[in-house]
């Protein structure tokens, strides 16, 4: 995996990351929920119970346990779906009132290169630039642990 390029703006953020695995493998990492939850979360975090139903108007629902047994749960609508190409879905964190928090959308990109893939992560909608450098960070230990999940399968 090279390091995860990140670019942000008012808009939303952009990160790219090459993977020395083929588009099949790692698109099927992130719609397959036995592999997702293997390596979804950031560094301690983990996601033992998330789900995703890779379909158009499929649901995902990622509860993230804390190394101290809090658990954040995101949740979205899978919008698009072209298989080892793209996966498109809406991402919400519950709040602890009970409701959900700012809708923002991602959309993954997987390119097949060379030497594997390349995949671009594009984040939009963010309620602030804190929720978006939040996001950065998470997503940067996500991809290290997903490149440990694809070099181990």
């Amino acid at each position: 995996m090279s390091s995860a390029v990140a670019e942000t703006d008012v808009a939303g953020l952009t990160m790219e990351c090459e993977f020395a695995h083929p588009p099949r493998a790692v698109f099927r990492a992130w719609t397959q929920e036995d592999a997702l939850r293997k390596w979804m979360g950031p560094g301690e975090i983990t996601a033992p119970d998330a789900t995703i139903e890779p379909r158009e108007g499929g649901s995902l629902t990622v509860p993230m346990v804390h190394a101290d047994g809090k658990v954040l749960t995101a949740r979205g609508k899978v919008l698009e779906v072209v298989p080892d190409r793209k996966l498109r879905f809406t991402w919400a964190w519950d709040q602890e009132d009970g409701g959900a928090g700012q809708v923002m959308e991602i959309t993954l990109d997987f390119t097949e290169t060379d030497t594997g893939t390349l995949l671009i992560l594009h984040q939009t909608n963010f309620i602030d630039d804190e929720a978006r450098g939040h996001h950065t960070q998470g997503w940067n230990g996500c991809f290290e642990k997903l490149e440990g999940f694809l070099a181990a399968a």
